[in-house]
């Protein structure tokens, strides 16, 4: 079990340092055998990369140093609990640099030795998450998601694709809250508490569904779209005891409601209103007609006319075409 986290400007404002190395730090508790981080600034070529072993704790300078001011797009960040493969050999510690790909990953993999041999590639190191950079690159995101056995939450860019793009994925055996702060900057951690502690002021968050890769781009939007038909509840459990109320509680009023067939699939014959995705990215809600009553939750969460924060509760908010 890892930690994984992030920050994306969308507005060009100053970045947020403290609470990027409050993030880092908080993510100490799911690892700190080895920490890494991978940032670019806007109109990067390719992104930096930094590893050290032990805890995140060590570096909080290193945020300061290379992350102040306003040119900062994004920062993946990584905690480790080791595994598989020791953190003397630095390339085994994330973000995982492979094939024009540069990844974080929560989880342990299963089947990672056959999937190189599937792939005719040879690995480079010891780590499991090696094979998901190279699944990427060589088959998609498709086959990696399905094909890959064990439990994958992962941050990545990929070279070929757009390196001011980071892209998200669960396969569901692992956490994943994605977040919009008051500014309108993205944050993605493993479980919510750590965004929360960090200081973050959200606006609004969800749970990542399995199976659904997630885009955060220069335009502020958060593009997401089903890349298999397996179809999974997400993880939303922590094994942190300290947080004991959030442990194995299945909250649907974080879920990211915006596709119609999973919310058909869920909720079957519960006479529920349906919602499907618009052109510009947002949420459309397709209200029973004669209907006056004030909205359910999860038709909140589905609309694009409320949004959700934990100090604030459900309110209305105007004009938002994105998460």
């Amino acid at each position: 079990m890892c930690g994984i986290g992030g920050f994306y400007n969308t507005n060009g404002g100053k970045t947020p340092v403290s609470s990027i190395t409050s993030l880092w730090c908080a993510l100490e508790d799911r690892g700190t055998h080895a920490h890494g981080m991978a940032f670019n600034w806007v109109n990067g070529d390719k992104p930096v990369v930094y590893k050290k072993v032990g805890a995140a704790n060590k570096s909080k300078s290193i945020v300061k140093k290379y992350l102040s001011g306003k040119n900062l797009r994004y920062v993946l960040l990584h905690t480790r609990f080791t595994t598989q493969g020791s953190t003397q050999n630095m390339f085994n510690n994330h973000p995982i640099v492979r094939d024009g790909i540069t990844l974080t990953h929560n989880g342990v993999l299963r089947n990672d030795r056959q999937v190189f041999n599937q792939l005719n590639v040879k690995p480079l190191g010891e780590v499991d998450t090696e094979a998901i950079n190279a699944a990427l690159r060589h088959k998609g995101v498709k086959w990696t998601s399905e094909k890959i056995q064990g439990s994958m939450s992962i941050a990545w860019i990929d070279e070929k694709d757009s390196t001011q793009n980071v892209h998200l994925l669960t396969n569901g055996g692992n956490p994943l809250v994605i977040a919009r702060t008051f500014c309108g900057n993205i944050v993605w951690a493993s479980c919510l508490y750590h965004i929360e502690e960090a200081g973050f002021r959200i606006l609004s968050h969800f749970n990542a569904l399995p199976y659904k890769q997630y885009t955060l781009q220069p335009d502020g939007a958060i593009r997401s779209t089903w890349i298999s038909k397996n179809r999974k509840m997400p993880n939303v459990n922590t094994w942190h005891s300290s947080h004991s109320n959030y442990y194995g509680n299945y909250d649907e009023e974080s879920l990211d409601w915006d596709d119609m067939d999973w919310e058909d699939l869920y909720y079957a014959n519960r006479g529920a209103t349906s919602s499907s995705s618009s052109s510009s990215g947002g949420i459309v809600t397709q209200k029973k007609k004669g209907s006056k009553r004030e909205p359910t939750n999860r038709q909140k969460a589905a609309s694009n006319e409320w949004a959700y924060s934990k100090s604030r509760g459900w309110f209305k908010i105007n004009d938002v075409d994105w998460y």
